[in-house]
């Protein structure tokens, strides 16, 4: 700003020498045309130089998520999407693990987890907003900051929906199928999937630790309030 201001003074000073030694009757007329015309163009380039750069300053992270936060990269985002559709479909194997006439249940209960997860990741990302890492660093991906995609880095919702099917496989076995061969292996598979979300969302630069921690946190609640209140009022049996 010192330095528009500084050239805006200098066009005006130039213009009033010519005008002392021309003499010219038109003199403030010119000055006040100059003058206008230097606040013109002096506004948008002050502007300019107010509006925050790239990259922005790490410092402002806070301590415990500055010490693991990467740049984008869409590798890394692309695969978390299918680490995610496989751990929030994991709900599928109770088609082999529980009888025929325990589907319908599964599935309405399971659409309620899954609703209510997307419910507080939607409300959750619409009231907060906070930069994605890939912001701290050079190069972010135009694309998505264009989208406005750059402020909603909490929650997680990657790991908010992956970790309810995970969360949901763990309930339901353990309270209506703690016997069936396929709980541990489906278990352990849905929270390998989960887990793996979670470190690709901040492997891509797409979230924080915080972010991924609190998504996982609301996917399993969610994932388990869900069963286990209907199987403590006994609406399965």
């Amino acid at each position: 700003m010192p330095l528009i201001f500084s050239r805006s003074c200098g066009a005006l000073m130039s213009v009033i020498n010519v005008d002392n030694r021309l003499g010219t009757p038109a003199k403030g007329q010119r000055l006040l045309a100059m003058a206008a015309l230097s606040l013109v163009l002096a506004a948008p380039l002050a502007a300019q130089e107010t509006t925050p750069g790239l990259p922005l300053p790490a410092i402002d992270v806070n301590a415990i998520d500055r010490v693991i936060m990467f740049s984008y990269s869409e590798p890394l985002d692309s695969v978390s999407d299918y680490t995610q559709y496989a751990a929030f479909l994991s709900p599928a194997l109770f088609a082999l693990a529980a009888p025929m006439e325990d589907w319908l249940g599964i599935g309405a209960m399971y659409a309620g987890s899954a609703v209510l997860s997307y419910a507080a990741r939607t409300g959750l990302k619409a009231v907060v907003e906070r930069n994605r890492p890939y912001m701290y660093f050079d190069n972010p991906p135009a694309s998505l900051v264009a989208e406005g995609d750059h402020l909603d880095s909490f929650p997680s919702g990657h790991a908010i929906m992956a970790f309810t099917g995970a969360g949901y496989t763990a309930t339901l076995f353990a309270r209506r199928y703690p016997d069936s061969p396929y709980r541990w292996p489906a278990v352990a598979d849905a929270y390998a999937l989960a887990t793996a979300t979670a470190a690709l969302r901040i492997g891509s630069g797409s979230h924080f630790m915080t972010d991924v921690a609190a998504g996982a946190a609301i996917g399993t609640f969610f994932g388990f309030i869900v069963p286990y209140t209907v199987d403590r009022l006994g609406w399965l049996d």
